[in-house]
C-alpha cells in the first residue's frame, strides 16, 4: 500500500507541475479574473487532497494498530443497520440515542431519582430486547438513613421518531433489601432476568451470607419466577439471554457462566463454566447460544475474546486495546442485538460504541474521571 500511495502522490505532483508555464508565472496580456482563480484552484487541489490522504490513512494505520481484527472508523452512519435507537443511563436520568450517531431524541419520563445512596450512574439498570424499540430499566436506591435499598422495575416502548410511546412502571412487584446488579429482557420481551446483590451479616464467629447473590427469573405473561442463589456475597453481572429464551449468560465470581434456566436446581453452581481459570468483567452469549463473548483484563492490555460455548475453546481475540496509566482498564459492556449481527461495547477507558462487520463506531465518549483516574461505568442498551 506504500508504494501505491507514493506513486500516486508523485503522479499527482508531476501533473501539477506541468500545469505551470512562463506564461503562466508572467503573463503577456490581461488575463480574466476567473480564470486566475480556476487555475489557482487547481494548483491547490491535487497537492491538498495528497496531503489530506497522507494524513487520514496515517490516523487510521496508528489507530488500527492497536486493534485485533475490527476497525476502529466506521462506515458512514446513513449505511449502519440493526437497531435504531438505544438508552443510556446517566446520573441526570436516562435518554434515547439515535444508534447510529449517538445523538439524543428524547428523554424517558422516569421520576427523578430519590435523594440516598445508590449505584451509579444514577441507579439505573438498563435491558432492550435488541430491537431498539422495548426497554426495561430498572432503579435501584439505598437509603442513607435506613440503608435499605429498594428497585422498581419499568417498560419503555420508543416510536419511530426517537420519542417515549409508552411508559409502564411496576411492571413486576418492587424488590427491597439488596441492590439489583444486573437485568436482561429475552428479545421476545416474555421473560426478564435480574441479580441480586448477596450481603454479609454478622461479626466474628456469626459472620455469614444472608443471602448470597440470587438471581431471578420473571415469566411476565403469567407473572412466575423462579429463582437461584450463590453462597458469596460477590455480584451477579452481565445478564444475557440466548434467542430461544431458554440460557442465560451471566458473569459470577470474576467467571463467565452460562445457566439452563429450564433444567432442574436452584444453585448456580449447576452452570457451565466458560473459559475457566480466566479473569472475566463482563460477557454476552449469542442469541444462538453458540458462543460467548468475554471481556478480561491481563495488564496491560484488555481484550475481548469470543469463547465456544460446547467446549470453552478460544475461537478468536475481537477486540484488543493497550493502556498504561495507574488506573486499571477494563470492558464493562457488551450486547448484542437481536440478530446477533451487532454489537454494542463499552469500558471506563472507552467510548461507548458499535461493531458492524468488523468496525467500530464511537458513539458516546467515557465519563468525566474519577479522583483514582478511573472513568465511571456506561449503562446503555438497545
Amino acid at each position: 500500500m506504500t508504494s501505491w500511495l507514493e506513486d500516486q502522490l508523485r503522479d499527482a505532483l508531476t501533473a501539477d507541475a506541468e500545469q505551470i508555464r512562463p506564461e503562466t508565472l508572467r503573463p503577456a496580456g490581461p488575463v480574466a479574473p476567473r480564470t486566475i482563480v480556476r487555475k489557482r484552484r487547481f494548483a491547490l487541489a491535487v497537492p491538498f487532497a495528497a496531503a489530506l490522504a497522507v494524513v487520514v490513512i496515517g490516523t487510521v494505520a496508528a489507530i488500527v494498530a492497536g486493534t485485533a481484527g475490527t476497525t476502529p472508523a466506521g462506515p458512514a452512519t446513513g449505511t449502519l443497520a440493526g437497531p435504531r435507537f438505544l438508552l443510556i443511563a446517566g446520573n441526570d436520568g436516562v435518554t434515547v440515542h439515535d444508534a447510529r450517531t449517538g445523538k439524543v431524541t428524547s428523554r424517558l419520563g422516569l421520576p427523578p431519582t430519590p435523594q440516598g445512596s445508590f449505584r451509579e450512574p444514577g441507579g439505573y439498570l438498563l435491558a432492550g430486547a435488541g430491537d431498539g424499540a422495548t426497554f426495561y430499566v430498572a432503579q435501584s436506591v439505598q437509603s442513607r438513613e435506613t440503608q435499605v435499598s429498594s428497585t422498581r422495575f419499568y417498560r419503555a416502548r420508543i416510536n419511530e421518531q426517537g420519542k417515549q410511546a409508552e411508559l409502564v412502571r411496576d411492571v413486576i412487584p418492587e424488590v427491597t433489601g439488596t441492590t439489583a446488579s444486573s437485568l436482561a429482557v429475552t428479545s421476545d420481551g416474555t421473560r426478564l432476568a435480574y441479580s441480586l446483590d448477596g450481603k454479609v451479616c454478622g461479626q466474628g464467629k456469626t459472620l455469614r451470607f444472608c443471602p448470597g447473590a440470587q438471581l431471578t427469573v420473571v415469566d411476565l405473561p403469567t407473572g412466575t419466577t423462579r429463582r437461584w442463589t450463590t453462597n458469596a456475597a460477590e455480584q451477579i453481572e452481565s445478564l444475557s439471554w440466548t434467542a430461544d429464551r431458554r440460557t442465560l449468560g451471566l458473569v459470577v465470581k470474576t467467571e463467565a457462566r452460562i445457566l439452563d434456566t429450564t433444567a432442574p436446581g436452584t444453585t448456580l453452581a449447576a452452570g457451565q463454566v466458560i473459559a475457566a481459570g480466566t479473569e472475566v468483567t463482563t460477557s454476552t452469549i449469542s442469541p444462538d447460544g453458540r458462543s460467548m463473548l468475554i471481556g478480561h483484563t491481563r495488564p496491560p492490555r484488555y481484550t475481548i475474546d469470543e469463547y465456544s460455548v460446547p467446549d470453552g475453546r478460544k475461537i478468536r481475540t475481537l477486540v484488543d486495546r493497550r493502556h498504561d496509566g495507574d488506573s486499571m482498564a477494563r470492558w464493562n459492556l457488551i450486547r448484542y442485538d437481536a440478530t446477533g449481527s451487532h454489537l454494542l461495547l463499552g469500558g471506563n477507558f472507552e467510548p461507548l460504541s458499535r461493531l458492524d462487520d468488523g468496525r467500530i463506531t464511537p458513539l458516546i465518549g467515557p465519563g468525566t474521571p474519577q479522583p483514582l483516574g478511573a472513568r465511571p461505568e456506561i449503562q446503555a442498551a438497545w
